[in-house]
């Protein structure tokens, strides 16, 4: 007997036969915390469905390679440190351990690898360089630091796989400074990609666009 798995596909909008690009083999990248704090239930929902996805898929008999991100370097990573006078690594550490410690008590597979955003800023950087080159990206300065902002309107499709309507998209320039925001579901505007550096500073890195942090 043969199993299929059907996944519903968020473009097309149609329950699909599951295949892989490489026979025998599945690469799974799936979203992890942000760790400024502990993760809670509704974030533990989410990652006992990856490992079902995951226990399923070797079930079928695939050989499963996992990456799951852990974004320990964002707005309030920095602002959540500051308020209880500790450094962003000592703050992100203790979390990352917790979570660890939590996804073993749940019988969840720890995966292959967990990659925090912090190891990976050249990587980062990198495509920000790309985004740059292509256009899609831009340089603007605020508040005294040199941003990159992502320009979505030059971007053929975007929000496809949303299901955005772009009609909608403001006519005068908005852009969104912070890593998250509150509000609706989704904001129309450009939104950061790097955060600049600015003198006092206790975060950045120093790379081949300047001083700064992704975001």
């Amino acid at each position: 007997m043969t199993f299929l798995l059907k996944l519903y596909n968020t473009l097309t909008r149609k329950l699909e036969v599951f295949r892989s690009l490489e026979k025998g083999k599945v690469k799974l990248v799936t979203c992890g915390p942000s760790i400024y704090q502990l993760p809670h239930i509704g974030n533990y929902r989410t990652f006992v469905f990856e490992d079902i996805l995951q226990r399923y898929l070797e079930y079928l008999g695939y050989e499963v390679e996992r990456l799951l991100n852990i974004t320990d370097v964002e707005d309030k990573a920095l602002a959540e440190a500051e308020n209880r006078n500790i450094t962003v690594k000592q703050l992100t550490d203790g979390n990352i351990k917790t979570f660890i410690s939590e996804l073993r008590k749940l019988k969840i597979k720890i995966p292959d690898h967990l990659q925090r955003s912090s190891l990976v800023v050249d990587e980062a950087v990198h495509l920000i360089e790309l985004l740059l080159e292509k256009g899609y990206a831009y340089w603007h300065t605020y508040r005294g630091r040199r941003n990159v902002y992502f320009d979505p309107l030059k971007f053929e499709g975007f929000g496809k796989l949303y299901g955005l309507d772009m009609s909608k998209w403001p006519k005068k320039k908005r852009r969104f400074h912070r890593d998250t925001y509150p509000s609706d579901r989704w904001n129309r505007g450009d939104f950061i990609l790097w955060h600049g550096y600015k003198k006092g500073d206790k975060v950045y890195w120093d790379t081949k666009i300047g001083k700064g942090r992704p975001s």
